[in-house]
C-alpha cells in the first residue's frame, strides 16, 4: 500500500489541478478536514454475472464487492491527494511544491496519509460501492519539513492596561484572504507578530494554526474563541496575510496569559466564503 500511495503522489502532483474534485470532495477549512468520495461500479456480462472489467473473468458476489471496495477507496485517495497537493502552506508554496522539491516531504506525506486517513465504505447494491475518506489538515504540519523554533513573542513596552483575552478573532472579509496551513499576522509596520515561529506545533497539529470561519456568529461560538475573545478588523492584506492595528496588538499582548493562548493557536480568521 505504501509503494502504491507514493506512486500516486508522484504521478498526480505534476498533474494538479487537472483532476477536478467531485462527489462531495473538497476541504472544509472550518473543521480543518479534507473530504473525498470515490465511487466504483462493477460490470456484468450478457448472462448477468459480475465480471472483472480488466480481465473479463467471472467473479463471485463477495469478490465483486471486495474488488469494488478497493477501487472506490483508491478513487477517494486519488481525489484526496489532489486536494492535499493544492493546499496553500504559506504565502509562497503549496503542498505540491514541497512534494516536487523535497524527497523527505514525499515520504512524510505518504506516511501521514497512510496513518491518519480514515475510510468509510458504503454499498449501493452488489455492483456499486462508494468510499468516503476523511483527513485532518493539521497532520500535514508533521510532513512539510518546516522548523517551529518556538520563539518568544515580540515584547511590547507600552502594552497599557492588562486585560485577559481567551483568543484573537480577525475579521478579514473583503481582503481576499485565503486559507493557509501556516498564515501570519502582521502589525502596521509589516512585522510578524504571529507566525509558525511562535506557536506550539503540537497544538497546531491538533487544532490547526488558524481556524477559518465565514461569519461572526460562528467565530464567537467556536470552541477556540473562549469566553472573552479579542475581536479585530484587518486593515489590509499583505502577501496573503492580515495586517491588524498596533492598538489591537497592544491589547492582546497586555497579559502573559494572552500570549500563552496565542502559542496554543487560539486564533480565528473570518474570511469570505
Amino acid at each position: 500500500m505504501r509503494k502504491k500511495l507514493l506512486y500516486l503522489i508522484l504521478i498526480l502532483t505534476p498533474l494538479t489541478p487537472a483532476i477536478q474534485a467531485k462527489n462531495n470532495s473538497g476541504i472544509d477549512w472550518v473543521k480543518g478536514k479534507v473530504y473525498s468520495t470515490g465511487i466504483n461500479s462493477m460490470a456484468i456480462n450478457l448472462h448477468g454475472h459480475p465480471v472483472d472489467i480488466e480481465s473479463g473473468n467471472k467473479l463471485s458476489i463477495s469478490d465483486t464487492r471486495n474488488i469494488s471496495y478497493e477501487r472506490s477507496r483508491e478513487k477517494a485517495l486519488i481525489k484526496a491527494i489532489d486536494i492535499i497537493n493544492n493546499i496553500q502552506v504559506d504565502s509562497e508554496k503549496k503542498i505540491k511544491d514541497l512534494i516536487l522539491n523535497d524527497v523527505t516531504v514525499r515520504k512524510n506525506i505518504t506516511r501521514i496519509i497512510e496513518s491518519h486517513a480514515s475510510y468509510k465504505d458504503k454499498t449501493s447494491d452488489y455492483l456499486v460501492t462508494s468510499c468516503e475518506l476523511e483527513f485532518n489538515t493539521g497532520y500535514l504540519l508533521t510532513a512539510i519539513n518546516y522548523n517551529f523554533p518556538g520563539d518568544i513573542f515580540p515584547a511590547l513596552n507600552d502594552s497599557g492596561i492588562t486585560t485577559l483575552y481567551t483568543s484573537l478573532i480577525i475579521d478579514a472579509r473583503g481582503l481576499k484572504i485565503k486559507p493557509m496551513l501556516l498564515p501570519s499576522i502582521l502589525n502596521e509596520s509589516g512585522l510578524e507578530i504571529y507566525s509558525k515561529n511562535f506557536i506550539n506545533p503540537s497544538y497546531a497539529v491538533r487544532h490547526n494554526m488558524v481556524t477559518y470561519v465565514y461569519n461572526e456568529t460562528d467565530a464567537m461560538k467556536h470552541k477556540k474563541a473562549g469566553k472573552h475573545p479579542l475581536f479585530s478588523v484587518a486593515l489590509k492584506n499583505m502577501n496573503g496575510n492580515p495586517v491588524i492595528s498596533d492598538d489591537i496588538i497592544k491589547k492582546m499582548f497586555s497579559n502573559k496569559k494572552n500570549i500563552e493562548y496565542l502559542s496554543k493557536c487560539r486564533v480565528i480568521f473570518i474570511i469570505d466564503r
